[in-house]
């Protein structure tokens, strides 16, 4: 964050946990296969492999968890997405050990910013 702005590799992170929650919110038994350690790992070496896979999956959870009690959060957690985009608009490909440290902050911020919903 030299100037200020997050990085890219923060943003992805960011990203990665909203798209977790969004995905357990609209789980019928409230699970994520982004929670995984495995796919969070390889998503933080990689953040375009995991997240082009999960993007296009945003819509269907959102309706999902429209249906539950939880469709609130949900909305909100959708709407917070175009925010947590990459500034360069591009995901970035393989990550170095900094940049993954990045990656990590942001899952641990946005999952803090989310609150109830990132559980």
């Amino acid at each position: 964050m030299a100037d200020g702005q997050p990085t890219d590799a923060y943003r992805c992170g960011q990203l990665y946990a909203a798209l977790a929650a969004l995905e357990r919110l609209g789980a019928p038994d409230g699970r994520a296969t982004l929670d995984s350690k495995t796919t969070r790992a390889k998503a933080s070496e990689n953040p375009r492999g995991t997240l082009k896979l999960h993007l296009p999956r945003v819509m269907s959870h959102l309706m999902r968890a429209q249906k539950s009690p939880r469709g609130g959060e949900a909305v909100k957690v959708f709407r917070s997405i175009p925010e947590l985009l990459p500034r360069s608009r591009e995901l970035p490909g393989s990550l170095n050990h900094a940049q993954r440290d990045d990656f990590h902050q942001g899952c641990l911020a946005q999952e803090k910013a989310l609150g109830a919903a990132a559980r």
